[in-house]
C-alpha cells in the first residue's frame, strides 16, 4: 500500500491563507500610474489582481514545473 504525501497540499493551503490574509488586511486606496493612465483602487484589489495574474501565468507556463519521472 502506498503512503500518501500531503506536504504539497498543506503548504499550498497555508500559503493561500497567508496571501489572502495579507491581501485583505490592506484596505486603503492605492494609485497606479501606467504610461499616461492613472488607476485608483483599494490596495487589496491590487494585491488580489497581482496574485491572480501570478496564478494565470503559472498555469500558462507549465515547463517551469519539475517533470515527473515516467519510468514504467
Amino acid at each position: 500500500m502506498e503512503q500518501q504525501n500531503y506536504t504539497k497540499p498543506i503548504v499550498a493551503i497555508v500559503l493561500t491563507i497567508t496571501a489572502l490574509a495579507f491581501v485583505f488586511s490592506n484596505v486603503g486606496d492605492a494609485t497606479l500610474h501606467f504610461l499616461f493612465l492613472r488607476f485608483t483602487m483599494p490596495t487589496w484589489a491590487w494585491f488580489l489582481a497581482v496574485l491572480l495574474a501570478g496564478v494565470v501565468i503559472g498555469s500558462l507556463f507549465p515547463w517551469f514545473r519539475p517533470r515527473k519521472n515516467r519510468k514504467g
